[in-house]
């Protein structure tokens, strides 16, 4: 094929390392970068995510010069350029690159490879760390999480034990107010009530965050958790004046907690209603996603979620409404996370969907022919 090499071929320049010759097709699965430049000024790529992350496009295995392989002008090529005159080792580098208009941030380690003669050429092992960032924004929200469960777990009976003495006795006077027929009297009294229930809501949604209880998992179908909540949905949606929709896919079954799962599917839900406020269309779909798993939306056509508060929406005590905890998101994020599965958000100017993928029973996948 006009002498471009497949990546399944051995590469041609006999200084690659016999390694990397020996195992040129796992080389190629990498989700890492290889590439040798030597000290010619010809630079090999050994695998195509090398290729991605230099923003070039030459046969893998082949010697190729700097300049034809790499825009001179470029940042890739001057920093390509400077790691081979100067044989520089890196550890742990990070470099970044500028890919029309994106910026892209890359980890580099390199090292020489020498024979007798001398040294021959460079080594430049590359990583996006793209994936290390979203990585490390997912352990801070985690530690996060973590920190406010513990303070809501100590704090939790000192809060509680007065709350339900203050609401005993509030419940005596509202019951002897209604008695009396002291109808001003008797609307403070449940202000006063709602006002506790609602702190006591929020202390119980602290402790989901600190220690969920012990899941009782055990295989379910998502298509007896929605017909069970149903009922509630619609009667929901009709006092609001919202339209629902809901289609179930003939989907496998999961392994999980009915309870927590239900709770995940209400406060979607609910966060979904809250965001068509002069009514819409809440559509509910379970089918089976490309990867296997079972995937639950939640989409409404509200006015959608402003791209710079997308990477806030999971943070604990986040949240655009008067009344929000911040709560509802990260529970169920965190409920989710512990069935094994992840929750996905997609909001493009007008309307949100939430995506919740759980892995299917495995003995009920089906099989590939």
């Amino acid at each position: 094929m006009n002498g471009v090499r497949t990546v399944t071929e051995q590469p041609v320049d006999g200084r690659l390392l016999p390694l990397l010759k020996e195992h040129w097709e796992l080389v190629q699965r990498l989700n890492m970068g290889i590439a040798f430049v030597g000290e010619d000024l010809r630079i090999t790529l050994c695998n195509p995510m090398a290729g991605q992350l230099l923003n070039t496009q030459v046969p893998l295995g082949e010697p190729w010069p700097l300049d034809v392989c790499l825009d001179p002008s470029c940042e890739e090529y001057r920093f390509v350029l400077d790691l081979s005159v100067y044989q520089r080792e890196y550890r742990n580098f990070v470099v970044t690159w500028e890919d029309n208009g994106r910026i892209r941030h890359v980890l580099i380690d390199s090292f020489k490879q020498e024979y007798e003669s001398g040294v021959v050429g460079m080594y430049m092992v590359m990583k996006d760390v793209a994936d290390f960032t979203a990585l490390e924004q997912q352990m801070q929200r985690t530690d996060k999480l973590a920190t406010v469960g513990k303070i809501a777990a100590g704090i939790a009976h000192e809060i509680r034990n007065p709350l339900t003495t203050i609401k005993g006795f509030l419940q005596m006077m509202e019951h002897r107010f209604r008695a009396q027929e002291m109808t001003a009297e008797l609307q403070y009294i449940q202000v006063m009530l709602g006002e506790i229930e609602r702190v006591n809501s929020l202390v119980s949604e602290l402790l989901l965050l600190a220690k969920p209880h012990q899941a009782q998992k055990q295989p379910c179908s998502l298509r007896s958790l929605m017909n069970d909540l149903n009922p509630l949905i619609e009667s929901q949606a009709l006092l609001r004046g919202i339209e629902y929709e809901c289609a179930v896919d003939d989907v496998p079954m999961i392994i999980g907690d009915a309870a927590l799962l239900k709770q995940v599917i209400l406060n979607l839900v609910k966060n979904a209603f809250e965001a068509m406020e002069n009514g819409g269309i809440l559509r509910v779909r379970i089918s089976l996603a490309s990867d296997g798993r079972v995937q639950l939306d939640v989409s409404d056509t509200g006015p959608g979620i402003p791209y710079y508060q997308m990477d806030k929406i999971f943070d604990a005590f986040y949240t655009t409404k008067e009344k929000g905890t911040g709560l509802g998101l990260p529970i169920c994020q965190r409920i989710v996370a512990e069935h094994g599965g992840e929750i996905r958000v997609s909001s493009k100017g007008f309307g949100t969907t939430f995506s919740v993928l759980l892995p299917a029973v495995a003995s009920q996948l089906p099989v590939a022919n």
